[in-house]
């Protein structure tokens, strides 16, 4: 976004749509009356057995699900709950951060979990902006084919679809009293995406793949569970305060938790030293903290830790997480539809 456009996005929110499309979640937020609303559902699916009955019963339970060619999908929520239940994987329509190559089922997955959460516009060609994620330092792919199928689901659909990138969409959503300058950090599931924003203009926006599913696949590897079962416990139980009395997946996921924030922080470095012209920043930085893999209690203060060890070459100031860190993206996507409908 241009300079100029920073004093828009202070102004009040009304129509428009901002979406988070995660490895592990979708979710959409949109203006309803004074207050804004969010919708979610887990990206994530699980195949069982295909008969009259067990349709039956999903359809009392309000179980959401798909059949194609044959075969009988739970999608979302519920089939995390499934795959704990039969001590298997869910499958997952996106992998790092972006529509999974090797998952023959993920294009109509992402489809289907998009109209769950966004619905028909309030008008005709109604803007979303959905957030994608920065290119990976540490991959070789890159986000055009991911962007451009859910730009066309979206089309599809009855909107006016943007891209944001998701730790930019963090920046506005977290930064307004900072004039959208910092560094807004969103922890996922497929990757951690990363950007340093001036007067809402990004200086730079990366993303690694390790993140969420990456610690949940090392510490399965390491103590032979389950990533299913491992990402269960991480997401309902884990306490990164806590220093002993600790079983072996608290043990291996603190380890793992310290490995990423630590890698985090050195591309970071990286970046900053690699950017020529860096703009004259008066006040110590803000660091936002968000996303599903921040969420364990004890990560803003691990984050500090391993911050003050490793040390930005720019000053920083408050490290805090998000107000909704599970939001935050999708807020911020929000704030960008909403100016951009303003000007119509």
């Amino acid at each position: 976004m241009e300079k100029s456009k920073a004093a828009d996005l202070k102004g009040e929110i009304h129509n428009g749509k901002g979406m988070d499309i995660g490895t592990m979640f979708v979710k959409c937020a949109q203006k309803e009356g004074d207050k804004i609303v969010f919708r979610s559902q887990r990206n994530a699916f699980f195949e069982i057995e295909n008969n009259d009955f067990t349709k039956n019963i999903l359809d009392n339970s309000k179980v959401r699900y798909m059949v194609k060619e044959a075969k009988l999908f739970v999608v979302g929520d519920e089939a995390l709950q499934f795959a704990n239940m039969f001590n298997k994987e869910v499958r997952r329509p996106l992998a790092k951060g972006v529509i999974s190559p090797s998952e023959k089922e993920a294009l109509p997955m992402v489809e289907l979990l998009i109209k769950s959460v966004i619905g028909r516009p309030s008008h005709e060609g109604e803007i979303v902006y959905f957030s994608v994620p920065g290119e990976p330092l540490d991959a070789e792919f890159n986000i055009i084919y991911h962007s451009k199928v859910l730009e066309g689901f979206l089309r599809t659909l009855g909107y006016t679809p943007k891209s944001i990138n998701e730790a930019h969409a963090v920046v506005l959503s977290e930064l307004a009293e900072e004039d959208f300058t910092g560094i807004g950090l969103s922890f996922g599931g497929g990757m951690v995406n990363v950007c340093f924003s001036f007067m809402s203009v990004p200086i730079f926006k990366f993303s690694v793949t390790k993140a969420g599913d990456w610690i949940d696949q090392q510490v399965s590897m390491a103590i032979d569970e389950t990533a299913s079962r491992v990402s269960a416990i991480k997401e309902s139980s884990l306490d990164l305060t806590k220093k002993d009395g600790l079983n072996k997946i608290e043990t291996a996921l603190s380890i793992y938790y310290n490995h990423l924030i630590e890698y985090v922080i050195e591309n970071i470095k990286q970046e900053l030293g690699r950017t020529k012209k860096l703009p004259q920043i008066d006040n110590p930085l803000t660091i936002v903290l968000s996303g599903g893999t921040s969420l364990p209690k004890g990560f803003e203060q691990r984050f500090k830790e391993r911050l003050d060890q490793l040390k930005l070459p720019l000053p920083v100031g408050k490290v805090r997480m998000a107000s909704q860190p599970l939001r935050s993206p999708a807020k911020g996507a929000l704030v960008a539809a909403s100016a951009d409908e303003a000007k119509r």
